[in-house]
């Protein structure tokens, strides 16, 4: 509840242009910051459980079996993570939407570009969220693939 705190306002009669843009892309990129961390925590998480059991695995394989199976089983649910959860690709692309809105509004604020124009918050608005839906559109090809590989992975 406390996200609907933070953009009930521009939803207010007494809000400018300059501040909607202000709100919107605070707001934005502190969703895509904490969205992009997330991901690059599942994707080292399961890497570093990845690549020294990979080496362990080759190992130990020849001495003790019981060990080898288990050391495989857990590289193996690592790796089914990795690949189901995209999370490096997730990563990629929350973290590249956090820095074109911290470009974008840096040229909103200095009147730089097509930002120089009057209608310049109308434009800089128009401009996020044209890209936002783009990530959005990636994001939910991404989830879709997400889905088809829980449910492959479940048959």
């Amino acid at each position: 509840m406390n996200e609907w705190k933070e953009v009930l306002c521009l939803f207010s009669d007494d809000v400018t242009p300059e501040q909607m843009c202000k709100i919107r892309t605070v707001y934005a990129l502190k969703w895509y910051v904490e969205k992009a961390n997330l991901n690059k925590w599942i994707y080292y998480c399961f890497s570093v459980i990845l690549c020294p059991l990979v080496n362990a695995v080759l190992v130990v394989c020849c001495e003790y079996k019981l060990i080898t199976v288990l050391l495989s089983s857990i590289t193996s649910m690592a790796a089914s993570m990795l690949a189901i959860t995209n999370a490096k690709s997730k990563w990629e692309n929350y973290r590249s939407a956090a820095e074109f809105l911290k470009r974008e509004y840096v040229l909103f604020q200095s009147g730089t570009g097509v930002y120089r124009d009057e209608n310049r918050s109308a434009i800089y608005l128009q401009t996020i969220e044209d890209y936002m839906q783009i990530i959005h559109t990636k994001w939910q090809k991404i989830f879709d693939k997400d889905n088809l590989k829980s449910k492959s992975s479940l048959s």
